[in-house]
């Protein structure tokens, strides 16, 4: 099985995902880690229980509110000049950030990935409905509203990259 970290970095570089990935974030107030665990999740053959997707969200959330988005708003202030800072010194405390903000993802795929996803009984035969009822479930306990077409979009785009073929569980 691939990890979900490794798994994530090929996926996102696909044409396409990564885009679809910061339009959820940015349009539609999205957690891309918490969207992508969930369909990679989907891959494994894993369907989340109410109570995993419950449990990975309030994580996703705590540590989002925490670090990631604080990270995020200061790498993007960052992006336009200061007044009397160089813009070279602005740039480098940007990456600086962005590193961390990389790094502070990573760590919640992490713990993402150790949650425990009892039931990997499903087969390649429904992965694209498992990882779509996974990725709705998810979706509609972060916020509100579900996006649901970006998020069949961004499924169809993994899926063409070849991104959501089965990988069952060791």
């Amino acid at each position: 099985m691939t990890s979900f970290w490794d798994w994530a970095v090929k996926a996102y570089g696909t044409d396409g995902v990564a885009a679809q990935c910061l339009g959820l974030q940015d349009d539609h107030d999205q957690c891309v880690p918490l969207l992508l665990w969930a369909i990679w999740a989907g891959t494994n053959g894993g369907k989340l229980s109410a109570d995993t997707a419950e449990e990975g969200v309030d994580m996703a959330r705590s540590w989002s509110e925490a670090v990631i988005k604080p990270l995020r708003i200061l790498r993007n202030k960052l992006k336009k000049p200061l007044s009397d800072i160089d813009d070279v010194a602005r740039e480098r405390i940007r990456a600086q950030v962005k590193s961390v903000e990389l790094s502070s993802e990573r760590e919640l795929m992490a713990a993402l990935e150790a949650l425990s996803i009892v039931d990997f009984s499903e087969t390649k035969q429904n992965l694209t409905a498992l990882c779509t009822d996974n990725v709705a479930m998810v979706s509609k306990a972060w916020g509100p509203k579900v996006p649901r077409p970006q998020l069949i979009s961004l499924i169809g785009t993994l899926s063409d990259g070849g991104f959501l073929e089965y990988t069952p569980a060791s």
